[in-house]
């Protein structure tokens, strides 16, 4: 019989799956098994496609996913799409490529992925975020998992044309003891592209709280997080192969590289020269 749906609603398809697995008929594990081996495949299969690939009837999908607590197959591929939507990795590579080409494939889809996220930017908020680098007392970068990456290369940029510009949490530090160091008239490069953690967007508020500016680089995926930062830019990640593209916002990043160099002036290139001299004092790069 099915769960209501709020019970439903709690507990992921493949986490159901392994759940009921030893209580299926032999047809409903080949639907299991189907499933299992490509989760992504059921955001864009029918269901009569589904049963042809596990080799059953129609009917044996439909029981299938009653038996997992669906209404019926739509509801089941509904979730997927929705899980696919969130960017889930067991949900994303479904159909697209060209395994024969998968280089050109790639280079493809990371240049639309470039060009879809460029398109979307202001030029305007640029030169205001470029400003806002250079007169910013300090500067400090966030980013949690992928994103950290992210964060990571930003800092690295622009810790090379200015003092004063280091991540928002040292390893070890919880959000608070970092978030509490910010005063007003800092900045704060926030980089949230999905899947976030749950708290994210109450950290931006704590964020905001303290009277820094934010630039945040986030995806369409986001909802309430761009009403408190001062600029948002919206990345394109999503591709129709296995795991987000960064290479829009990656871009992005470089972009606000080039602006804060540009306003920084001769105040940003003697910083670098003596970066540069001290590299080289220090004999630290081939």
């Amino acid at each position: 019989m099915p769960q209501k749906a709020a019970e439903t609603g709690r507990v992921a398809m493949t986490r159901r799956i392994h759940k009921a697995y030893a209580g299926l008929s032999d047809g409903e594990r080949r639907v299991a098994d189907a499933i299992l081996d490509s989760p992504a495949e059921l955001a864009v299969f029918a269901a009569s496609e589904l049963a042809e690939q596990a080799g059953v009837s129609n009917a044996t999908v439909s029981r299938f996913f009653r038996r997992l607590g669906y209404a019926n197959f739509d509801e089941a591929r509904q979730e997927a799409r929705r899980m696919r939507a969130t960017g889930s990795p067991l949900y994303t590579g479904a159909g697209g490529a060209d395994r024969a080409d998968p280089i050109s494939v790639l280079a493809a889809q990371e240049a639309q992925s470039i060009d879809a996220t460029l398109s979307r930017l202001n030029p305007l908020a640029l030169r205001e975020i470029g400003a806002a680098i250079a007169k910013a007392p300090r500067i400090r970068t966030l980013g949690f998992r992928n994103s950290h990456f992210l964060a990571q290369y930003i800092t690295a940029q622009l810790a090379q044309m200015r003092a004063g510009v280091a991540p928002m949490l040292l390893p070890g530090q919880t959000r608070a003891e970092g978030v509490s160091a910010l005063e007003p008239g800092d900045l704060a490069i926030i980089v949230g592209l999905r899947r976030r953690p749950r708290d994210f967007v109450q950290t931006v508020d704590a964020v905001a709280a303290q009277g820094a500016q934010i630039v945040l680089l986030a995806d369409q995926t986001i909802r309430a997080a761009p009403a408190r930062a001062t600029w948002t830019l919206d990345c394109v990640v999503d591709t129709p192969q296995f795991a987000d593209s960064y290479a829009g916002a990656m871009s992005v990043l470089r972009l606000l590289t080039i602006e804060a160099h540009r306003a920084l002036g001769d105040r940003g290139q003697k910083y670098l020269e003596r970066v540069e001299n001290l590299r080289d004092a220090m004999d630290e790069l081939e």
